[in-house]
Order: C-alpha cells, then sequence, then structure tokens
C-alpha cells in the first residue's frame, strides 16, 4: 500500500514538473539560457535504461546510406534503389540519402534558417509553441514529453512541407530573404524529414493480406486507418512496446 502511494506521489509530481515544463513555452533552450546547473528529473531514464542501452551494444551502429544516383538511369537501377528504401525503412525506420541533387548552400541555409529561429526571444517563439498537430508550423520541446518515459534534451521546430506552406506561414527568421552570419561551433542543429499520411486523412484500411488469410490461417491483427494508427501511436509514447499489439485480435 505504501510502495502505491509513493509511486502515485511520484507520477504526480513529474507529471506536475512536465507541465510546469511545457508552460514555460521556453524549451530546453529555456533552461539553458536561465543557467539550469542540473539536469531536471523528467529528463533522466530510469536506471534500467541505461543497463539495457549501453554504449558497447551502440558503438557499431550504422544508419544505412542511400545512393540516389542512377534512380532515373533506367528501371533496374530505379528498382534496386527503392528496394534499398524499403529495406532500410522495415529495418532501421531511418536512413540518409546521398546524391539527391539538392545544393549544399540550400541545406546549409536550411539549417541557418533553423538556428535562427531557435535564437530569438523565447516571446516571440511562443507565437508558434503548440500541441496542435493539425498546424502546418509547430514548435515545442518534445513531442511525447506527456507520454514517454524520459523527455528528450532537445528542442523541436515542426514545418509540414506538402502541400508546400505559404511563405507567411513560416516564422520569419527561417525566410530566405533572412541573412545572419550563424557560428560554427556550440548547439547542434540536426534537420530530419518524415513521410507520412496523417495529415491527410483517408478511409483506406490497412490490414493483413487477404489472400495469405484463411480458415487456417486467420488473421493476427484487425484493420485500421492510417489516422487511427497515428493517433493510437502519438496518445501511446516511447515505451519500447510495439503499437501494433493494440490492433492484434484477441
Amino acid at each position: 500500500m505504501e510502495a502505491a502511494e509513493q509511486s502515485h506521489r511520484s507520477y504526480s509530481n513529474r507529471k506536475n514538473e512536465l507541465q510546469a515544463f511545457d508552460d514555460t513555452k521556453a524549451g530546453v533552450k529555456g533552461l539553458v539560457d536561465a543557467g539550469v546547473k542540473k539536469i531536471p528529473d523528467i529528463f533522466i531514464h530510469p536506471p534500467d535504461v541505461f543497463e539495457n542501452n549501453s554504449g558497447d551494444k551502440c558503438k557499431d551502429f550504422c544508419i544505412p546510406v542511400i545512393d540516389l544516383e542512377g534512380l532515373d538511369k533506367d528501371q533496374e537501377s530505379h528498382q534496386e534503389i527503392v528496394n534499398k528504401v524499403r529495406c532500410a525503412s522495415e529495418t532501421f525506420g531511418v536512413f540518409q540519402v546521398v546524391n539527391h541533387g539538392i545544393p549544399v548552400n540550400v541545406l546549409e541555409e536550411m539549417l541557418h534558417g533553423v538556428r535562427r529561429f531557435f535564437e530569438q526571444d523565447t516571446e516571440v517563439k511562443k507565437e508558434f509553441y503548440t500541441r496542435d498537430s493539425t498546424r502546418k508550423v509547430v514548435y515545442y520541446s518534445n513531442f511525447y514529453l506527456f507520454s514517454a518515459p524520459a523527455a528528450d534534451w532537445r528542442d523541436t521546430l515542426y514545418c509540414v512541407m506538402a502541400p508546400p506552406p505559404q511563405p507567411e506561414e513560416l516564422p520569419a527568421p527561417c525566410s530566405v530573404e533572412h541573412r545572419v552570419v550563424a557560428n560554427k561551433i556550440g548547439l547542434r542543429v540536426s534537420v530530419a524529414c518524415f513521410f507520412s499520411t496523417g495529415l491527410m486523412p483517408s478511409p483506406k484500411l490497412y490490414g493483413p493480406i487477404k489472400e495469405l488469410v484463411s480458415d487456417d490461417n486467420p488473421p493476427k491483427y484487425r484493420e485500421t486507418t492510417a489516422q487511427e494508427y497515428l493517433s493510437y501511436s502519438y496518445s501511446k509514447g516511447l515505451d519500447g512496446e510495439s503499437r501494433l499489439l493494440h490492433f492484434r485480435l484477441k
């Protein structure tokens, strides 16, 4: 009984700390700018997480690299690249693309634009701080802040680029007309591209391949839409368990 009460108090305290952090709308950079000396508990993983994710296990980890050169050369080359993308998506869920044809100066300006956004005054950035996932430009610290076992030490600027947003929808520092000299030493800025159908709801159902289902081999998972799957995924958070278990038939 006492252990249960302690667990409840711990959960309540953590929830209050998360809400207080989110209410500042200043993110991790706000903590750094305030001169924080100790990493808050909401960012610290339980001891068992460190035991299961030691550095020795991850030192040889390598993200797949997809070379797009030859994509339009012929059907065979095209299919080979498609297969590599499929394999990387299924096994890693992330990959790096090279020879994509995007000029280096465009990539550098993208990074500078993101850095300029985060270096703005907090009051300016608050205009974009929201947890409304339907907005095309969103600023927050962690998407899974309230559901992950521990918050990540990062801030996020999330922009939906398909269909392309109107220039006025983007923060001014991310505009190509804005130019400043950015330091090459300091905080790390990373930009990732995500491909999702979540913002374009469709009634299409995804489920077991019907040709492979029979009385002797019945379906193990029910059908679902991309929207339902993503909604559940966001509400579930990051706890190390497969989201598909939710859709498994009893």
